[in-house]
């Protein structure tokens, strides 16, 4: 076996179990999941499991950074396709509306993984590199329409870390209680409040 043949089995073999523990987490919760649910999810033997991530730290973490990855690809592609400033930000903030609907276990896992950033440093560094990628993407795309004439003038740091926050905490509010107003309502009208607070009338 060629070392790329090897090495395609262990990007195979990782991938697989991030799919797992990213379904078992998004049912069970940080605290509540064992390796061997892991295992059982993606049909593995423990021991195959821990040839490949050293501990349950290590396993999380590989998701953190794999959701990540996934996440911003998926955004990255979708952006790229769109010229206008206000398209591409109406893309970011339909994009991170759709996740209630298109990977319903996301926010349970990321809620859970919030509840170690007092406790585990690593952790905390994946949380801190998800949010500045958020930041980052929302701030690229406010200094383009700014440059372009498009958007008003701004500090795109601080509007970037703003627009987040309003996503994030409507996202926040639905799945603890998605009773508590129209989720499709409320998006379209927030994203009608960014739009506004950003544009040159």
């Amino acid at each position: 076996m060629t070392e790329r043949s090897k090495s395609d089995i262990m990007n195979l073999r990782r991938n697989q179990l991030t799919k797992a523990a990213y379904k078992v987490v998004g049912q069970k919760g940080y605290y509540d999941f064992t390796i061997r649910d892991i295992a059982q999810e993606a049909g593995m033997s423990t021991g195959l499991i821990h040839y490949y991530f050293k501990n349950k730290e290590e396993l999380l973490l590989h998701l953190l950074k794999e959701i990540n990855k996934n996440m911003l690809g998926s955004l990255n592609r979708s952006i790229s396709k769109a010229q206008d400033p206000r398209e591409k930000l109406n893309i970011f903030m339909q994009q991170a509306f759709d996740l209630i609907t298109n990977e319903k276990d996301y926010f349970y896992i990321v809620l859970d993984f919030w509840t170690q950033v007092n406790k585990n440093e690593r952790m905390k560094r994946a949380n801190v590199n998800l949010f500045k990628s958020y930041r980052d993407e929302v701030a690229s795309i406010l200094k383009e329409g700014v440059t372009k004439g498009i958007f008003v003038e701004m500090d795109v740091v601080y509007t970037s870390a703003v627009i987040i926050s309003m996503i994030q905490g409507l996202l926040i509010q639905y799945v603890i209680d998605n009773k508590a107003f129209s989720y499709e309502d409320y998006t379209r009208k927030l994203m009608v409040q960014i739009n506004d607070s950003v544009s040159i009338k």
